[in-house]
């Protein structure tokens, strides 16, 4: 699904065409530039800022979240003493004047930061602001050049249609749906009780925290050529800017291609994201009605401890900004999922399957119920070295047959289900769809000392 390409009328102007991908393309152009180049801190101070304008955030910006998540300041930084934000968006205005003064002189659309906010405009050369409207998430395969043949076309468009309908049915599903009654569902085509289904999912059903389900971003590198189709590319595991530029296969790609300009782009999501993130809106969408998607390189601390969150992919547990108030017993690695705490006769790592094709074959996964970082949220996370392991592992945690074996495992002797925890399966999927999933093992998560004397409980 491409950003929206809606038509903006510019108050007592004509008509701009002007979009967000258009918007998009020139702040990678101005990321690239000259002016910017030497600034880390600018550089991710306009990312930061574009993506929240982008995705209909910036009016809620604080300084304090800016702070955090886009200057790297610890959890004590405090904006009444520090004016670290203010100076920092004062110089990106500064600079974005200089761009336009000197390399940016015929560039046909003007990126700024309007004063008194954190929210960008731009507009054509001469035009006025262009108002903005949120997008829908953006989705698109890896990899392609833009310039596309009209069988590539046809498919890209049938794909995209594809996602806009899924979108919507979610959307509409959320919206229509109620919460459901008391009484426990049965699962009509298999007859049984899901129970269990809910009481597993209780912390998020119950919960009186606005639910995120955060689908994964992943960074692409756009190669700019004058007079040819620009080309994306992803190396796997290059999740941050300074990563891909320094890989070897970047260096190569480049030279092979002179030398063009590379500036980074955020506009794909992964397929078993997409699928992931339609399955649980499905599942929440008859059980409460206050669900937004979100980017997760876009997710504030300030909305971890505010929301709950669903998240597709690793939580940094141990330091950041805002820590949990849990220890991790168990973490995904490359060779599988490494056990930090093994009890006896148990491994240090429980071995992942070997390579395989991406949605054919079998993978672990590990599911974390971990409170927020105040500890009065729910973070659920699904790790794994798949991809589409993630989408067995949400496959399997929405099915009534698997969570009844899980929740006998989790139950304890008082017959509660423990508050936080995390779980090991075994996902064996075909053609990206679930097809058997085994219990391995979990730990029961204790709040951490300083937790407890904080206060912090279930």
């Amino acid at each position: 699904m491409q950003l929206d390409e809606r038509e903006y009328t510019a108050p007592s102007v004509r008509e701009v065409p002007l979009g967000f991908e258009a918007a998009r393309k020139q702040v990678d152009r101005i990321l690239a530039s000259d002016t910017l180049r030497a600034s880390d801190v600018l550089r991710r101070l306009l990312i930061f800022l574009a993506n929240k304008t982008f995705s209909g955030e910036a009016d809620r910006l604080k300084e304090y979240s800016i702070g955090l998540d886009a200057l790297g300041k610890p959890a004590t930084y405090d904006p009444r003493s520090d004016a670290a934000v203010r100076l920092q968006a004062s110089r990106l205005r500064q600079k974005l004047e200089d761009y336009y003064r000197k390399e940016g002189q015929l560039d046909p659309i003007v990126i700024e930061l309007p004063k008194g906010g954190f929210k960008i405009a731009w507009h054509t050369t001469g035009g006025d602001p262009v108002s903005v409207i949120p997008p829908l998430p953006a989705v698109a395969v890896e990899a392609v050049s833009e310039t596309e043949s009209s069988q590539l076309k046809k498919w890209r468009g049938l794909a995209i249609a594809a996602t806009i309908i899924a979108a919507v049915l979610g959307l509409v599903t959320i919206k229509a749906l109620s919460r459901p009654s008391q009484t426990p569902l049965v699962n009509p085509a298999t007859g049984e009780s899901t129970a269990d289904l809910e009481a597993l999912w209780s912390p998020l059903i119950s919960s009186g925290h606005h639910l995120i389900i955060a689908f994964l971003n992943p960074l692409f590198v756009r190669l700019q050529r004058n007079g040819s189709p620009d080309i994306l590319y992803r190396t796997g595991g290059n999740n941050s800017w300074n990563d891909a530029v320094s890989s070897p296969e970047y260096s190569i790609l480049r030279r092979s291609l002179q030398n063009p300009v590379a500036t980074p782009t955020f506009n794909m999501v992964e397929r078993s994201n997409l699928v992931s993130t339609f399955v649980l809106s499905q599942f929440f969408g008859g059980r409460r009605g206050d669900i937004s998607l979100a980017r997760s390189d876009e997710l504030s601390s300030e909305q971890f401890a505010d929301s709950d969150v669903i998240l597709f992919g690793a939580l940094p547990i141990d330091g950041g900004s805002a820590p949990l108030p849990v220890r991790p017993a168990l973490i995904v690695d490359k060779q599988g999922i490494r056990n930090l705490q093994p009890l006896k006769g148990e491994p240090p790592v429980y071995v992942d399957s070997p390579d395989h094709e991406p949605s054919d074959g079998e993978g672990l996964e590990l599911v974390s119920m971990l409170p927020g970082p105040s500890g009065r949220t729910t973070v659920v996370t699904f790790a794994s070295n798949r991809k589409w392991g993630v989408v067995g592992g949400v496959q399997a945690l929405v099915d009534p047959s698997f969570t009844r074996v899980l929740v006998q495992k989790l139950r304890e002797p008082s017959g509660k289900l423990p508050p936080y925890y995390q779980v090991v399966f075994r996902i064996k999927y075909r053609d990206g769809k679930l097809t058997s999933a085994s219990y391995v093992t979990h730990r029961v998560l204790a709040l951490t000392e300083v937790s407890v004397e904080a206060g912090i409980s279930r």
